[in-house]
């Protein structure tokens, strides 16, 4: 198979903020480019004032939002991409969580044909019954896997990217960054996930872990920290300010998800609030 697509070649696609515009035919414009396209996951989206697909889109597009990280459900996602083109938002990611010594999703490849020339990711958050967080032994299986879903992909994207979800086989971002170098194929990548990088005990420096994984990094993921508990972007103890200084020093050039996983209050309310914070800190970055 020809393999076409680069993580080069998606993360371009993506800062261009182009729903539906195929990873290969990304429109060029330095000023179009924003430093790190923001999202916002559909965890921050459960709230009783956005009930409706559309009442979610309607909010992250009156917000500033890029696009969406959306927990995969089949039946909804024809109209959750109709809503998105009809905005000019992306469906930024889709996540999903196979068990690696399972059946792949049967209806997987499906929804993958429907997201075609998408800059879309396809969130992979491996758990094991077999296996304890981060144990190589279960590499072969989750290789087998990557490749599988990736062949689904192929040229065009979505591609695919190891999500490192505490307790999951997949734990840390290291074990996405081991299993997309094994699998050697450029449509396969990894994920930083703040909060769950907070939650496991960690041996090395946030850069220099950055800076390791970067090769294959497709995507990090922020939020507020108040000790170990999520909250919007505005509150907690937790420097964010330094997080995202760090990502552009180590030249992490790609897409940015707000994770707003129990943050409490209106969906509005609380996205609003970590939207003005994101601002306040791009303009320092940009600076």
């Amino acid at each position: 198979m020809s393999l076409l697509l680069t993580r080069r070649t998606f993360l371009h696609s993506t800062v261009t903020g182009l729903a539906g515009a195929a990873l290969l035919s990304a429109v060029e414009g330095p000023s179009k480019k924003p430093l790190f396209p923001f999202y916002a996951m559909d965890t921050g989206l459960r709230a009783a004032d956005v009930p409706t697909l559309d009442a979610k889109v309607q909010l992250l597009k009156k917000l500033g939002f890029v696009g969406i990280g959306y927990t995969l459900n089949h039946r909804e996602l024809p109209d959750l991409l109709d809503l998105l083109d009809k905005e000019k938002l992306e469906l930024s990611a889709v996540y999903t969580t196979p068990l690696l010594e399972g059946k792949l999703d049967p209806d997987l490849a499906g929804s993958i044909k429907r997201m075609k020339g998408r800059s879309t990711r396809i969130e992979l958050a491996i758990s094991s019954k077999k296996y304890k967080p981060s144990d190589p032994d279960g590499d072969k299986l989750g290789i087998e896997m990557l490749k599988t879903v990736s062949d689904l992909t192929a040229d065009t994207g979505p591609v695919v990217s190891v999500y490192p979800h505490r307790g999951s086989w997949a734990e840390r971002v290291e074990d996405g960054y081991r299993l997309a170098k094994q699998v050697d194929r450029n449509n396969v990548g990894t994920h930083f996930n703040l909060v769950h990088w907070k939650w496991v005990k960690n041996a090395k420096p946030l850069e220099d872990l950055l800076k390791e994984v970067l090769p294959h990094l497709l995507c990090v993921t922020v939020n507020g920290l108040q000790g170990d508990t999520i909250v919007s972007l505005d509150q907690g103890d937790y420097d964010i300010d330094s997080f995202v200084v760090s990502l552009k020093k180590v030249g992490y050039r790609g897409p940015v998800g707000l994770q707003a996983y129990s943050v409490k209050g209106p969906s509005g309310e609380h996205l609003q609030r970590s939207m003005n914070k994101w601002r306040e800190v791009m303009k320092k970055v940009e600076a």
